[in-house]
């Protein structure tokens, strides 16, 4: 393999070969040991589910990590001297957080392999074990295009030869994406559902997240573009998958004013659980293919 000791920064830094590999390997469930490295997890963005489920594999493998939790580093530091000493103390950093820049700056200078966990642009790791995940030819997307989920998906999902249609409002729509690297993939942007006589898989998000604060203009542009009912009875669904498999009302969404109906949201339709519970299995396997000596599989 040529993936060892890689950065995954975004999902443009994994091959298709690598992409299946891990698959392969995640569902094979391998036992292996740890060889002494030294991990850190930056989680300048809280997360339930990335975090604790790269915790979770950590546990598992009775691995040792320290967790940075909060931007004192970011504000107060030098960031290049920051990456520095994050290569002298640590071998691996997971992180978590807003700015791909940080990223980008934290990979050159560290001398250590990052991974990104989420970020603004980019989120490899879930699109990584939902692009294994999601089994019919053709996937729906509804919502915001510039989604960081949405576009690491599609990223993923165009190079296992998946036929892509994305429902979108034209003001999400990002032709710089789509013209630079699927001009001759099997790429579809519509505002407009688009029927089809076969089975499909549909992929959601959430519609706020990364620190977005305008509800009420979002709502607006994408009340239109929910998973509901009619959705149900329009499309041949076999399965949903959300990247935030969480619905929850609040002081700004009404119950018929979010991503997906509640009801829709408790069919069952919906894939959620298995997401989370196979992103352990991939974290797993991601070790194991990303450092020649990280483990000895037994």
């Amino acid at each position: 393999m040529n993936f060892y000791n890689y950065h995954l920064i975004n999902d443009f830094c994994i091959k298709k070969y690598e992409l299946l590999s891990l698959n392969e390997i995640k569902i094979k469930k391998k036992f292996f040991s740890f060889f002494k490295n030294k991990i850190c997890i930056i989680n300048e963005k809280q997360s339930l589910r990335t975090i604790n489920t790269l915790v979770n594999s950590l546990n598992c493998l009775n691995i040792k990590y320290t967790i940075i939790n909060n931007k004192h580093n970011f504000k107060k530091e030098n960031i290049k001297d920051f990456s520095k000493t994050l290569g002298i103390l640590y071998d691996y950093v997971f992180f978590r957080g807003y700015n791909d820049i940080i990223l980008k700056i934290i990979s050159k200078f560290s001398g250590l392999v990052l991974i990104n966990m989420l970020s603004n642009g980019y989120h490899p790791i879930q699109s990584i074990n939902d692009s294994c995940l999601v089994k019919n030819k053709i996937i729906f997307f509804f919502g915001d295009f510039n989604s960081n989920v949405f576009r690491s998906m599609v990223i993923n999902l165009s190079k296992i030869d998946k036929i892509i249609i994305i429902i979108s409002p034209k003001i999400y729509w990002n032709y710089i994406f789509l013209k630079k690297i699927f001009n001759k993939k099997k790429i579809i942007v519509s505002e407009k559902i688009i029927i089809l006589n076969k089975k499909i898989n549909i992929y959601n998000d959430v519609w706020f997240s990364m620190g977005e604060n305008n509800f009420k203009t979002k709502i607006n542009n994408l009340v239109n573009f929910q998973i509901n009912k009619k959705i149900i009875k329009i499309l041949k669904i076999d399965k949903i998958y959300h990247c935030l498999p969480s619905y929850k009302k609040s002081f700004f969404l009404k119950s018929n004013n979010s991503e997906i109906e509640e009801n829709v949201f408790e069919s069952n339709f919906s894939n959620f659980d298995k997401q989370i519970i196979e992103k352990i299995f991939m974290i797993k396997s991601f070790f194991i293919i990303s450092g020649k000596n990280f483990f000895h599989i037994l």
